[in-house]
């Protein structure tokens, strides 16, 4: 957990002339690309894309609680925490939250790089890898538990 300082995309967004009373859809303007300065490299490949690149709807950037941080608990950004610039987009699973910054693009497609096509796509049991293509990428963190009650005795909490 951190105390995230920075500036909300939507204000930012919004000084670039878009804005949530637009019509969006008509405008091509669907997702925000957000294009990481790291390039990572898995054994010999490397993303043709260049840095990391992920995307978010237009509708969730523009939702107040998403920032461009360059603040971490009143401090500059720490460089292994993605300084100079990252995305924080609560509720949204982390490989969105783009570290590193260096481009945000807004656009009527989705980023096409392979950590939005290819990784970190939510597949049913009935899908396989040759299927990839075709699952939706994983924007809302999935549901890892579920708790069925809770107590609080004696200063401890027990969840069950």
């Amino acid at each position: 957990n951190a105390v995230w300082g920075g500036v909300r995309l939507r204000d930012v967004l919004r000084s670039m002339g878009v804005s949530d009373d637009d019509d969006l859809a008509a405008a091509d303007l669907l997702h925000v690309i957000f294009q990481g300065l790291d390039v990572p490299k898995v054994g010999t490949y490397v993303d043709p894309e260049g840095g990391y690149s992920a995307s978010i709807p237009i509708a969730k950037a523009l939702q107040p609680e998403v920032l461009l941080a360059f603040e971490m608990n009143g401090e500059p950004l720490p460089r292994d925490h993605g300084f100079p610039l990252r995305a924080i987009v609560p509720g949204v699973v982390g490989a969105r939250n783009v570290k590193w910054l260096g481009r945000v693009q807004v656009g009527a497609e989705e980023s096409t790089s392979v950590y939005q096509q290819g990784d970190y796509k939510l597949m049913s049991p009935t899908m396989d890898m040759d299927d990839i293509h075709d699952a939706p990428p994983i924007q809302e963190m999935p549901v890892q538990s579920v708790t069925t009650g809770a107590v609080f005795s004696q200063g401890k909490l027990r969840v069950e």
